[in-house]
């Protein structure tokens, strides 16, 4: 649909602010103060608001309007350019390539509030596909020259102020949908959004007459799936423009490599830059969010500390820019809409932690070695670097989840502990398992450190250890492969077979056996003979406590020390510990249990 009355730019660039990096130098000094960050304060309290508002780039404009909440934002929103407007509605509306209803009712009702003629020229300047697919989404549109409304209507009918046409308006299912108005002289059943829109259409209708008529015309004309993806091209050529790659061009920065082939001093600083610099803008600019500035300022950072001990305001604004640009970036490749502020903190906590990473390698333990990190690598090669880092241990618990000795059967073979850091270090974006932290907790959280990732790859290195144990004693993955009549008769569920049960079994068959003297044989669950036999030769304390007698743990000991291999020595010993003190008192063990005699018929006399 041709705009109306306007001519597309050819560029979707936003206007902004002679240069587009950040600063975050004013900031440190807040956040040491204890003051939360609020950029529109800031703005605010200055000697020339809407100067200062109007000056910023469309993303930072969203990032002021989202911290400070889109209710609370009236004051801000009032002062903005339509380019600002335009790119807060491309952060805040779309998921992947459709717009979220919700969303799209949230702020409809927040530009109603506006005086008519800050709606019209908000209107006027951005994309017309956008606001014309609002426009069907919220309300179907009677030309009366042609047609006449329905005696039902699906919503709200409204006659528009010139009567040309009628719009039946339904609104968007936003959480407040559905209350009754204040004064009680509104339908109860017409939502919050419904009059927003209303209102919103009644102001275009005062601002601009010619500009309404021919976007109802014109939107009458459109279908639904020509106006999303028209919209979403418009779209992403500005998020491209903002650093928001393609999907798939975003993908770049994970990609993995050679550890060895990062060195300090690969750039000069200074020397190679982004984009050109400006010394206003890079001291004015707050182009990040919030969660990204407040992570930086936090100690015990290695980018971090790095990043503040840099002294030229010039390397500074340029760091900071970089840094935005990869945030950008590793958004578009995670896929995360910057609206979502709870996947926006996650995903930067994890790549400032990857940055971490990369800047520990390359420093070992130097203060001055970090400075020179961030200021001589480049900030893209330093995430990869982490990237490639974390990515080592997931390939190490790929390899054991795929080629373990129990991949064809039960691949996951392993105890709670193991299992927990697997199935963290496995995921799509690796996570270190909280259970793994001192003391443990139940949050998984992003690999922070080098020692992170030696713990979790210590516990793959328990988890190969306790199959290969498994495999000694006896443990076949035949005998647990489906179908098998291992658990047949012993009450025990598929799905409560781990690796603790299965060792416990295989110890106390081989510790009795051997014992006795009679041949092991294969695997096989306990008789319940077993189980009494095991338990008493366990001691008991007058209070009641159970020990594991020395002979008896030596010998266990000594059936474990045959079964391991050499390579997993280190690994296999906690593993071995757990299994033994896993015998005293007995846990739980399979156990064969005799079904029932079926009683003899009586004879008939």
């Amino acid at each position: 649909m041709a705009p109306p009355s306007r001519a597309k730019p050819p560029s979707k660039t936003t206007p902004a602010a002679p240069d587009n990096v950040i600063a975050l130098s004013r900031y440190r000094a807040q956040l040491g103060r204890g003051r939360k960050l609020r950029r529109a304060d800031v703005l605010l309290e200055g000697p020339d608001p809407e100067r200062a508002i109007r000056a910023l780039p469309g993303d930072e404009f969203y990032y002021v309007v989202h911290e400070l909440g889109l209710r609370d934002a009236g004051d801000i929103l009032l002062l903005a350019r339509p380019e600002q407007v335009q790119v807060a509605l491309d952060f805040a509306l779309w998921e992947r390539d459709q717009i979220v209803p919700e969303r799209a009712g949230e702020w409809i009702e927040a530009l109603a509030e506006a005086p008519y003629e800050t709606i019209g020229e908000w209107v006027a300047g951005i994309d017309v596909e956008l606001f014309a697919l609002l426009l069907r989404q919220h309300a179907r549109i009677y030309d009366l020259s042609i047609e006449e409304p329905p005696d039902e209507a699906a919503g709200t009918l409204y006659p528009t102020p010139d009567n040309l046409f009628v719009l039946d308006v339904t609104g968007t299912p936003t959480a407040i949908v559905g209350e009754p108005g204040q004064d009680g002289d509104e339908d109860p059943g017409e939502g919050t959004s419904t009059r927003a829109f209303i209102r919103l259409i009644d102001n275009l209708y005062r601002a601009d007459q010619n500009l309404a008529r021919r976007l109802l015309v014109g939107t009458r004309s459109e279908l639904d799936s020509e106006l999303e993806e028209l919209a979403y091209r418009w779209r992403q050529g500005r998020m491209e423009d903002l650093g928001f790659s393609s999907y798939y061009d975003a993908l770049e920065v994970y990609r993995e490599l050679e550890p060895a082939s990062v060195r300090l001093g690969e750039t000069q600083p200074g020397k190679v830059r982004v984009r050109p610099l400006d010394r206003r803008a890079a001291e004015d600019g707050a182009r990040a969010p919030a969660a990204l500035v407040e992570r930086l300022t936090r100690g015990g950072s290695a980018f971090g500390r790095g990043a503040r001990g840099i002294a030229q305001a010039e390397e500074v604004a340029e760091l900071h820019f970089a840094l935005v640009a990869l945030t950008n970036r590793v958004l578009a490749a995670d896929r995360v809409t910057p609206g979502d502020d709870d996947a926006v903190t996650a995903t930067l906590e994890r790549q400032l932690a990857t940055l971490d990473l990369a800047v520990e390698l390359l420093a070992r333990g130097d203060a001055a070695r970090e400075i020179e990190a961030v200021r001589t690598v480049p900030i893209v090669r330093l995430f990869r670097l982490g990237v490639s880092l974390i990515g080592k241990v997931k390939r190490l618990a790929t390899t054991l989840r795929r080629k373990g000795p129990f991949a064809g059967v039960r691949g996951d073979l392993v105890e709670a502990d193991e299992a927990l850091a697997l199935e963290a270090v496995l995921r799509h974006r690796p996570l270190f398992a909280g259970i793994l932290d001192a003391p443990p907790s139940n949050a998984d959280r992003p690999f922070r450190s080098l020692a992170d990732l030696a713990l979790a790859t210590a516990a793959i290195e328990r988890a190969a250890a306790t199959q290969a144990l498994l495999l000694a004693l006896g443990v076949t993955p035949a005998a647990l492969a489906p179908g098998s009549s291992l658990l047949d008769d012993t009450g025990v569920d598929e799905a409560a077979v781990d690796a603790g049960l299965l060792a416990r079994t295989a110890l106390v068959r081989l510790v009795l056996r051997r014992a006795s003297g009679k041949e092991v044989g294969p695997f096989a669950p306990l008789e319940a003979e077993d189980v009494r036999d095991f338990e008493a030769l366990l001691e008991r304390a007058p209070g009641g406590a159970v020990k594991l007698p020395e002979v008896i743990r030596k010998k266990a000991k000594a059936i474990l020390d045959a079964a391991t291999p050499s390579r997993l020595a280190g690994a296999a010993a906690p593993v071995a510990e757990r299994w033994l003190a896993g015998l005293a008192p007995l846990e739980p063990v399979l156990v064969r249990h005799k079904p029932p005699r079926k009683p003899r018929a009586r004879k008939k006399t």
